[in-house]
């Protein structure tokens, strides 16, 4: 499980209406924040392993573009003031970094206005850089639709077919698996798009016990051209935050015994079950 160490990324769980989060909107911008978005009297100390430096009103403004809530500022020595995010009770600083171990106050702060901030033609113009950047590549997390099983069912197909598994599914029969499942009432699941594309999706179903709903996640696929992308870790989260908000009390899965799998699982905070064991009969 990728590890955050901005400023509030443990309850940073407000979503835009692409179904995105400040730690997805970190990893998006990642990729995206350079020197030239970076304040000009920083830039000769910019590096991609000091990433965050100099982007903090660009980067807050934009985050304010996409959850609204307000944007306020912690003076600094020297007189400028270091932008963050608040949405409602959620507070979060994505440029937190780059002030390494040293920790602000992000107390009564003043709100930062963006009229004053882009009264600076040089501030805009990067503000604008980033905001067309972040939107050229911006995903979108949407519920799981029905429309596209086809594409589901190839993305399984491509993804079973090869490494770890290497299970040949015919796609056609794929289609199926994946139908039968998105055709349960008790189904939910969740779909990765970009740039238009499905990329990947999760799905599973729930059952009640007398102890409470669980949630058993039956499919979770990347297509191959989109994987190592981090899209499956997010989905999962996703996924995760979503059925515990509807008042799922467990979720469990099955998965290789072995390889890679229980590693990536464990991350996420899962462990074998030690009550139960996985049996089968062949016919």
């Amino acid at each position: 499980m990728k590890t955050y160490h901005f400023y509030g990324h443990q309850t940073a769980t407000v979503k835009t209406e692409n179904g995105l989060t400040p730690r997805d909107c970190y990893d998006v911008l990642s990729d995206i924040w350079s020197a030239d978005t970076c304040a000009p009297r920083m830039r000769g100390d910019w590096s991609p392993d000091n990433k965050t430096l100099g982007q903090c009103s660009i980067t807050a403004f934009l985050l304010q573009d996409l959850y609204g809530g307000k944007v306020y500022g912690i003076l600094r020595p020297g007189g400028n003031y270091h932008c963050f995010n608040a949405v409602g009770d959620c507070v979060f600083d994505l440029t937190s970094e780059q002030f390494g171990n040293v920790k602000l106050d992000y107390n009564d702060c003043p709100e930062q206005l963006r009229e004053v901030h882009f009264a600076k033609e040089e501030k805009r113009q990067r503000y604008e850089k980033l905001k067309a950047a972040f939107l050229a590549v911006m995903p979108t997390i949407r519920p799981i639709r029905k429309e596209h099983l086809e594409r589901y069912g190839a993305i399984y197909a491509a993804a079973f077919s090869g490494e770890p598994w290497n299970d040949p599914w015919d796609p056609r029969d794929a289609v199926i698996h994946v139908g039968e499942l998105l055709n349960s009432k008790q189904a939910y699941g969740l779909e990765y798009v970009v740039d238009h594309e499905v990329a990947g999706f999760i799905l599973g179903t729930s059952m009640l016990f007398h102890y409470g709903r669980t949630f058993e996640i039956n499919d979770l696929a990347v297509a191959p051209e989109y994987q190592r992308q981090g899209i499956a870790g997010r989905l999962l989260t996703h996924c995760l935050d979503d059925v515990k908000e509807q008042g799922i009390v467990g979720v469990h899965l099955i998965t290789a015994g072995e390889g890679i799998l229980p590693k990536f699982y464990e991350d996420y905070g899962f462990s074998k079950e030690k009550r139960v064991i996985l049996m089968g009969k062949e016919m």
